[in-house]
């Protein structure tokens, strides 16, 4: 294994890890019993690498052609809802700092996938295609958040809440410009994930929200 082939491998363990995380955590939050943690667990941590290959033709996905990631999602899953199980009193009591916990999880993991699509798509020879590179970014950075939503019958988290898909755009986009000038791939990865990584936290800070329409509430008749 070469030093490129091994940083990506660890990038994308790393991004496996943070996403399958703050997925079995949402999925525990929402009281889903173990097999539902492990399957929402792998699903926000593979979802959207699932959708991007797809999307280019790379038959079958990456998901059922390396168990090695299924394998790292459904162990931490089973980690996280045993430490859960364990100390379920504690962990419900703090519910706050599970919340910012799974927030620092979900930004790592937005920021890693994010940049991974972008190589995926620069790798299969979309570079001069910068719209299509980004948007494979950000299809791997949040496509397995957005099933987990759906299979929980919610109205996804990237579409209504903080910065979260402008954030990977954003990573997306930094990413691809300084691959095209030439800035050194390892450092431009580092940049665009912490991009990503503290969009996603200032917006969650801060509670930045994209503008939406607000309808003022009825007045109960009398």
């Amino acid at each position: 294994m070469s030093v490129e082939e091994l940083v990506r491998f660890i990038f994308e363990m790393v991004g496996t890890v943070a996403f399958a995380i703050s997925g079995a955590m949402v999925a525990i939050k929402k009281r889903v019993d173990i097999f539902g943690v492990i399957v929402l667990s792998a699903m926000t941590a593979l979802g959207g690498g699932i959708v991007r290959d797809i999307l280019i033709g790379h038959l079958p996905p990456t998901m059922f052609s390396d168990y090695r990631y299924v394998m790292v999602a459904v162990i931490t899953s089973v980690i996280v809802f045993i430490v859960a199980f364990i100390f379920r009193d504690s962990y419900r009591r703090s519910e706050k700092t599970v919340d910012a916990v799974n927030n620092v999880f979900d930004a790592l993991g937005l920021g890693v996938f994010t940049v991974m699509g972008a190589k995926v798509a620069i790798e299969s020879g979309f570079t001069v295609n910068g719209i299509l590179v980004v948007c494979l970014a950000v299809v791997t950075g949040v496509g397995g958040g957005l099933i987990r939503d759906v299979m929980l019958m919610e109205i996804p988290f990237v579409l209504k809440k903080r910065i979260y898909a402008v954030a990977s755009i954003i990573g997306g986009t930094a990413y691809h410009l300084m691959y095209i000038h030439n800035v050194n791939v390892k450092a431009a990865s580092v940049i665009a994930v912490l991009i990503v990584f503290t969009v996603r936290i200032l917006a969650t800070v801060f509670k930045l929200d994209l503008p939406k329409v607000k309808f003022p509430k009825e007045e109960k008749s009398i």
